[in-house]
């Protein structure tokens, strides 16, 4: 006699099955997201750092502020960058970033731990042709910088969270990307810089989860 199961028992198989796969593709998920956020700011990050590279080359100088990095209207604009919309200043937190904008248009940012983010700074702001926010404004920091970027890798998409698609990086007089510890000179640890980007209540704060993500191999194990 040929033995099967029953219809109750595929059910309830079925069941598990379905269980288990809620569970478990919201987790997938999130980690095949993270991983492409990842690979995304990378990919910018040394874009970016190429870019000053062949600055220095083209304006023949060892420090970048004699450059377009000198200049933010210079510097974001189409000479060097694919730009689909352009921001000023005044207009860049209602118009590219949305985070003065009104109704439903409006975006919030959050810190990693669901709290909200600080508010931005106007900035000189462009969004590229491949979605991201490019935000960038000339620091010195006694010599130590020369401007900071901060990007948002998927635009005004969710989730808007500070160390998943916002970060942010300094770039220095020889035109290097650096993390906060730029400023500082402070020898932190990897657990250090994660805490500091769980913690910090500013934007400025996407520097310390840049440096984090950076000194874990470019993973997001935060």
């Amino acid at each position: 006699m040929k033995k099967g199961f029953t219809l109750s028992e595929l059910l309830m198989a079925l069941t598990i099955v379905g269980v288990i796969a809620v569970l478990t593709v919201p987790v997938m998920m999130n980690n095949v997201h993270n991983k492409m956020f990842a690979t995304q700011v990378k990919n910018m990050s040394a874009m970016i750092e190429q870019l000053a590279q062949d600055q220095l080359l083209v304006h023949r100088t060892r420090d970048l502020s004699d450059t377009d990095f000198g200049d933010p209207e210079e510097l974001l604009s189409d000479k060097h960058f694919a730009i689909t919309k352009n921001c000023a200043p005044d207009k860049a937190l209602k118009d590219c970033w949305k985070t003065t904008a009104d109704g439903d248009s409006k975006v919030k940012y959050k810190k990693i731990g669901g709290s909200d983010l600080g508010g931005f700074t106007a900035s000189r702001t462009v969004i590229l042709k491949n979605g991201v926010i490019v935000k960038y404004n000339t620091e010195s920091n006694s010599g130590k910088t020369v401007g900071f970027f901060m990007i948002d890798i998927n635009g005004n998409d969710k989730p808007n969270i500070l160390g998943r698609d916002l970060f942010g990086f300094y770039v220095t007089p020889s035109g290097h990307i650096a993390d906060c510890t730029i400023l500082s000179e402070d020898n932190l640890t990897l657990e250090d810089k994660i805490n500091k980007c769980k913690a910090n209540s500013s934007p400025k704060g996407t520097g310390w989860c840049y440096g984090a993500l950076v000194d874990s191999g470019w993973k997001m194990d935060y």
